[in-house]
């Protein structure tokens, strides 16, 4: 099997965009933001640079994404992500470690290998595994019209019941399989594949062992994700973000710039990387059901082509106004308007924290 490794990381604001209308009571912005005009990168160097922007009127912040883009050379299944948390090397199964942190951000830890792995409800660590409510980077999965299947392989025991949650086009697809080990196993481990065709441009995923008990094995070994491609087939990975740039700094001054140092392992090889950008802005006229405020997201930039090698860059003139519409479109994303917390329960009155909005994660101030 072919392997292009893809973890793209969407901006958590861009979940509660205006575009996303309720079917009962649609909520439309008193305003509208312009797709912020990118400019060349600067200051390039063999793993960093500067992107660059104009200032957006009426913009709050920017949300900027850098990517490596792989191509598939020929038709065929591909690992689009292939995760097993190598990076933990301490806890034992008599003795695990963590489960005093609510959150954990498993890559910036180095737990993980890939960008943008994260883990909640106090998780516990073995080497290698995790145990808690895993949460995949955003992934785009896009190509063969949205299907792909993911492949999770726990160390659990037998009957227990292993709950997937997907959110990508339509409505939050959910999954829950029942461990079946061989041999009459009591614990082992166990590789589950789910066929699914709600791929789009900023999917995650969370996975759960919902039957875990104190003191039971119920860790996740081992995540991919993989994808029939067809020659040409475009794969973005994202490799670094800063989701939260002040459109001013404290004296006033506009902000259009931001530098990134990029790790030479998210880079895995790669000379040329892309960066886009979009401005956001709250709008306190509009209530969005019990948030005081809609969410008001511009278009995509142009997407820009930077050289590490040749310290050289180039705007890349692709159309802003088209660029997010797949997942402006689906109206069904936000049949349900209420907030949940990142282990599935509603929160009538949320308070400051990353929650799961319209299908998706958003952040609230």
């Amino acid at each position: 099997m072919k392997n292009l490794y893809l973890l793209l990381l969407g901006c958590a604001l861009l979940s509660a965009a205006p575009g996303f209308a309720q079917k009962m009571a649609p909520r439309r912005a008193s305003f509208t933001l312009m797709a912020p005009t990118v400019g060349e990168a600067t200051n390039i160097t063999s793993n960093g640079f500067t992107a660059n922007w104009s200032p957006v009127e009426g913009a709050e912040g920017y949300c900027v994404f850098v990517y490596t883009k792989d191509v598939a050379d020929s038709d065929g299944e591909y690992t689009i992500v292939d995760e097993d948390f190598n990076g933990i090397d301490f806890g034992s199964l008599i003795e695990p470690g963590g489960g005093d942190e609510y959150g954990v951000d498993l890559s910036a830890y180095g737990y993980a290998s890939t960008y943008g792995w994260e883990a909640y409800a106090f998780p516990n660590f073995v080497p290698s595994m995790v145990a808690g409510l895993l949460y995949s980077p955003y992934l785009y999965l896009t190509n063969d019209e949205g299907r792909y299947n993911i492949v999770l392989t726990t160390y659990s025991n037998q009957g227990d019941q292993i709950r997937v949650e997907s959110h990508g086009t339509g409505d939050k697809v959910t999954e829950i399989y029942t461990v079946e080990l061989d041999n009459s196993q009591a614990t082992g481990m166990y590789t589950k594949t789910l066929a699914m065709d709600n791929g789009s441009r900023d999917l995650f995923f969370s996975a759960i062992n919902v039957t875990a008990q104190v003191g039971q094995a119920d860790y996740i070994d081992r995540v991919q994700v993989t994808q029939n491609l067809k020659a040409g087939d475009e794969v973005y990975t994202n490799i670094a973000a800063d989701e939260a740039v002040d459109a001013e700094d404290d004296w006033g001054t506009p902000v259009t710039s931001k530098r990134f140092t990029l790790p030479a392992s998210y880079l895995n090889g790669h000379t040329v990387v892309y960066y886009d950008v979009y401005a956001a802005a709250y709008d306190y006229d509009t209530p969005n059901g019990s948030t005081p405020y809609t969410l008001v997201t511009s278009p995509y930039s142009f997407r820009v082509m930077v050289d590490l090698r040749n310290r050289t860059s180039e705007v890349i003139e692709e159309d802003p106004a088209t660029a997010i519409a797949d997942l402006r479109s689906d109206a069904a994303n936000v049949a349900d308007d209420a907030y949940y917390d990142l282990t599935g329960r509603r929160v009538a009155h949320p308070t400051a924290g990353i929650y799961i909005h319209h299908g998706k994660k958003v952040i609230v101030k």
